[in-house]
This record gives structure tokens, C-alpha cells and sequence, in this order.
């Protein structure tokens, strides 16, 4: 599939979109499993000290990875309505100015992470390569987002799905691989980084025509409100989420902060509740133009993520020793404790999100503020009481619930 124009079977009336609306949904969920697999099979296959430095890089990559989200939305609103217009060199300099307009900003992050990682290697700091190869990943992952817009722009939607399998697949591949050949966190994290420039240049041949058909433009602002707006919210939600991991790894033994990362590995499969509703249902509430209506998908969305989170949760609280010991092992047996709590702050989390991306659909971009105070006061709490594992999960709890309380209160605010 070659020419980015719109598809017979992606174009057309509502219904013909459901299939392949459906297929990116289940794509990226099954991406993020394939993603699981990658933190289980290397915590079995890494000893405890080597699997929590490669959890907290790794997390480290996933909020980084979101602010570049907010240019997959752009584009893909860009291209697809100078698509409709027939206006196709417009369509490919959305794609292409965007592209280009962030390739700096990936080498900066590279060069930052290089002279990082000189650094670190002349104090004689084992993680230097570690660094080096997640400042890589980092850097390459900075453009996948606007790559990937460009696809849905242009109704390339089962392209977008495989796209996202084959960023998980190769990542699974390359780690396990690693990891089984005696390679340590900092090889395992090379390995995430060469998957990640084979997806970008993978995902980029479909649009090759689009890229050559781009017109010559004046250059494009990144920066718009729209964008830092999206970028904030959803890095923040991600942040609130997952920054406990760094703080395990920053206050606890070694040993201690592996387990605590295997439960919230294990817990954040809550996250991946919400991903059909928000890729499927929500991209329709920004054309309603009712509120009722509007107001009923998001009931509906959240009816559904709440059952999911529910049963999810009761599972993992339930099973949470036997769970974390025949798919991690016995080593990581303290884990077990933990799983269940954090896997009720996530399923709270897999809420808000499902509310932050109603805000985002409708324009109201303001609730990003609401989620950056809500990770002051998180951060505030961490300082303050980080003795434990059980500190961790009890302040994750309490933020994920404020965090729903505020998303609606912002709702029926306003409104």
C-alpha cells in the first residue's frame, strides 16, 4: 500500500470506518500486550538489579514518548481535510514540514544524551550506555508520533494498526534476544532504540508518495496551544501513573524496587482498558455538536472502563501472589502484595483518561492545568513519605480517585 490517497474500503459512509476503527483499536491494545510480554520475559530473564534500572529507563522513554502525540493529532486533522480538498501538495507539507520541524529536536536530545553519557563514563558510572541508548530511543520516537499522524490523515488506518505491532514486535524481539544473549540493561535498551528507527523508516514508505507530493511551504509552528496543551495533558496523565516506578528505584534496595516495578508493570495493564474506547468512539464526539449527546458517550465510555476496571482489578487483587509468581518468578514474590492496590489507582487512572481525551476531542484544553497541579501535589507526597513500598501504592491511590473527582467536577463546571 503505497498511495496515501483514502481507500475504497476506508472511505466512504460512518460504517465502512468501524472495521478498520476497530482493527487500529485492537492493534494497539495488542501492541501494548506484546509490550507486557517484553517487561515479563526480561524480569525472568535479567537478574532484580539489572531489570529495575531497565524499568525505570523505560518508563522514562514512555513519558517522553508522549508529548509527540500532540503532533499525531495535527497532522492527521491536516492531512486528511487537505485530502478531502483535493489539495494533496498541502496535505504532504503538513507531513513533511512537521517531520523536518522535529528532526532537530530528535539530533538535540541525541547530542544532550551523548555528552550525558561522556560524562557519566568519565566518573566511571556503569549506566552511561544505558543513557546514551534510551537518549536514542528517545530521539527517534520524537518523530514516529507525526509519521503515524500522516497514516491516519490519510485513512491508511490497518497501515497505522501494523505499524503499531510491528514498534512492539520488533521491540519484544530485539530485547528478548538480547537478554537471553547475556546483554545487560544498557543492551537491552540499544536494542529498544534499533527497533525503534526500524519502525520509522518501516512506517514512512507508505507515504513516500505524499512525502514527494508536499509543496513548497514557509515552514511550520510546532508550537501552538493546541499542541502544548495535548502534549501537557497527556504526558502529565502519564507521568501521574508511572513516576513511582523512579521513586522505587531512587529510595529502595535494589531488589525491593524490582518487585515494586514487576506490580506496577503488572497493575498497568488497567491502562490498556480505556485504548478501544478513546481510539474508536471519542474521534466522533468532536463532530456531535450536542451536548447531550456528547455527554452520553462519555457516559457510555465510561461505563465500559469501569466494568473492565472493576473485574481487572478484582482479578489481579484476588490471584495477585499467584500471579506474580508463575508469570515473573519467585523472586519478585513481595510484588504480590502490591499489585492488587495499584491495580485499583490504575483502573481510577484508565477514568481520567478516558476524560482527558473527551476534553482534548472537544478543544477544552484547560485540564491540563488540573492534571499538572495533581502531580505537584504527587511529587509533594513522594518527598515527603517514601519509606515503604505500601507509602507508594496508598499515594497513587489517593491521587488516581482525586483525579477522577476532578475530571468531573471540571466537566460539570463547565458546563
Amino acid at each position: 500500500m503505497t498511495e496515501p490517497a483514502p481507500a475504497p474500503a476506508e472511505t466512504g459512509a460512518p460504517r465502512s470506518l468501524f472495521g478498520p476503527g476497530l482493527f487500529v483499536g485492537f492493534a494497539v491494545v495488542a501492541a501494548n500486550g506484546l509490550n507486557a510480554v517484553f517487561q515479563i520475559a526480561l524480569a525472568r530473564i535479567l537478574d532484580p538489579a539489572e531489570y529495575s534500572l531497565l524499568v525505570a529507563l523505560v518508563v522514562v522513554t514512555l513519558i517522553a514518548a508522549v508529548p509527540p502525540l500532540a503532533f499525531q493529532a495535527s497532522v492527521a486533522r491536516e492531512v486528511a481535510v487537505a485530502l478531502d480538498e483535493g489539495r494533496r501538495d498541502r496535505a504532504g507539507a503538513s507531513l513533511k514540514d512537521t517531520v523536518r520541524g522535529l528532526v532537530p529536536w530528535a539530533f538535540a536530545v541525541l547530542v544532550v544524551g551523548a555528552l550525558a553519557s561522556a560524562a557519566l563514563a568519565l566518573a566511571g558510572r556503569a549506566d552511561a550506555g544505558a543513557l546514551l541508548a534510551t537518549a536514542a530511543t528517545i530521539s527517534a520516537a520524537l518523530v514516529i508520533p507525526a509519521v503515524w499522524g500522516g497514516l491516519q490523515g490519510a485513512r491508511l488506518f490497518i497501515t497505522l494498526g501494523l505499524a503499531h505491532l510491528t514498534f512492539a514486535g520488533t521491540r519484544l524481539v530485539a530485547g528478548i534476544a538480547i537478554g537471553l544473549g547475556g546483554g545487560d540493561a544498557a543492551a537491552v535498551m540499544a536494542g529498544v532504540a534499533a527497533a525503534t528507527v526500524v519502525t520509522l523508516a518501516i512506517t514512512l514508505v507508505p507515504l513516500r508518495d505524499l512525502w514527494h507530493a508536499a509543496a513548497r511551504e514557509g515552514g511550520r509552528r510546532l508550537a501552538t496551544l493546541p499542541n502544548a496543551a495535548a502534549a501537557t495533558g497527556l504526558t502529565v496523565l502519564t507521568a501521574l501513573a508511572s513516576v513511582d516506578v523512579l521513586v522505587a528505584k531512587l529510595a529502595f534496595p535494589s531488589r525491593v524496587a524490582a518487585a515494586y516495578g514487576v506490580a506496577s508493570v503488572g497493575a498497568r495493564v488497567m491502562l490498556l482498558v480505556p485504548i478501544g474506547v478513546v481510539t474508536v468512539l471519542f474521534p466522533r464526539v468532536a463532530v456531535l455538536r450536542d451536548p447531550v449527546r456528547e455527554r452520553r458517550h462519555l457516559l457510555a465510555g465510561l461505563g465500559v472502563v469501569a466494568i473492565l476496571g472493576a473485574m481487572g482489578t478484582a482479578l489481579l487483587w484476588g490471584l495477585g501472589d499467584e500471579l506474580v509468581r508463575g508469570i515473573f518468578g519467585a523472586k519478585y514474590s513481595a510484588a504480590g502484595a502490591w499489585l492488587g492496590p495499584l491495580s485499583l489507582a490504575m483502573a481510577l487512572y484508565a477514568l481520567t483518561t478516558v476524560y482527558l481525551y473527551h476534553f482534548l476531542s472537544l478543544a477544552r484544553t484547560r485540564f491540563a492545568l488540573v492534571l499538572v497541579a495533581l502531580f505537584g501535589v504527587q511529587l509533594l507526597a513522594f518527598l515527603l513519605v517514601h519509606h515503604r513500598p505500601a507509602d507508594l501504592v496508598g499515594i497513587q491511590i489517593a491521587i488516581s480517585a482525586i483525579s477522577v473527582v476532578a475530571a468531573e467536577a471540571w466537566y460539570l463546571l463547565r458546563h
